[in-house]
């Protein structure tokens, strides 16, 4: 077989392997294609369905990925339980009262992203860095709008925000660390549409950054080599 042949072959399986990377990301971008086009705003059973269908249908993704390689690593079930975290997340921020029970679920997911991205290396420059722009963008943007228990809360979750930001740009892993940091982007659209100001395109807006964020962080477990031991 001469080298002509092998690029021929090796062409052909990476055009297979985005053709069935597209395949399973289909139930992610027909739900989110539902969600853009119906555009639910109401809080109902209707608008918490259609919200969290592409959510799990990413969960559904990475989940697909242990049927295709015959093992979920560490790093694809952390990522997995994250987004099923994301989830009650989306569901709760739906209704108005549930606001800080959906800041704990996304708390959650953003610990089970921690765990899958690991704690080495540690690189503390990028954790100043993260961190230190996330401390910006709550000083002043947030907190002059801020008072009583979200003050804290909203203070908490920043910085656990920041901490998952830095990691996946710690462990060099590129979807992640863009992921991570358009997440960053659409959190923060989310607290100035509550606490700031409201826009008209707001909902589009952090939609459009939340699931592409999460889409992200979620296709990075195609790029994850199986172990041995893990198989």
């Amino acid at each position: 077989m001469d080298i002509l042949e092998l690029d021929v072959q090796y062409k052909q399986k990476v055009a297979g392997n985005k053709r069935t990377l597209l395949l399973k990301l289909l139930p992610f971008l027909v739900s989110s294609t539902v969600y853009f086009t119906l555009l639910p705003m109401e809080p109902s059973l209707l608008t918490t369905t259609v919200k969290c269908l592409p959510t799990l249908a990413l969960a559904f993704f990475v989940a697909t990925q242990f049927k295709s390689a015959g093992v979920l690593t560490p790093y694809a079930r952390r990522i997995f339980q994250g987004l099923l975290f994301s989830c009650v997340g989306d569901a709760c921020l739906v209704w108005p009262k549930l606001f800080l029970a959906g800041m704990g679920a996304f708390a959650i997911c953003h610990i089970s992203y921690i765990s899958a991205f690991g704690l080495t290396p540690l690189r503390p420059l990028t954790f100043l860095v993260t961190e230190g722009l996330v401390a910006i963008c709550y000083v002043i943007i947030l907190l002059p709008f801020l008072s009583g228990i979200y003050m804290w809360a909203v203070l908490l979750y920043s910085g656990l925000l920041g901490i998952m930001a830095w990691r996946a740009l710690a462990c060099s892993k590129a979807l992640a660390s863009i992921g991570s940091l358009i997440f960053i982007v659409s959190d923060l659209l989310v607290a100035y549409d509550k606490f700031c100001i409201s826009h008209s395109l707001a909902q589009i807006l952090i939609m459009s950054t939340y699931y592409l964020a999460q889409s992200l962080i979620a296709i990075s477990v195609t790029s994850q080599k199986i172990s041995r031991k893990e198989n």
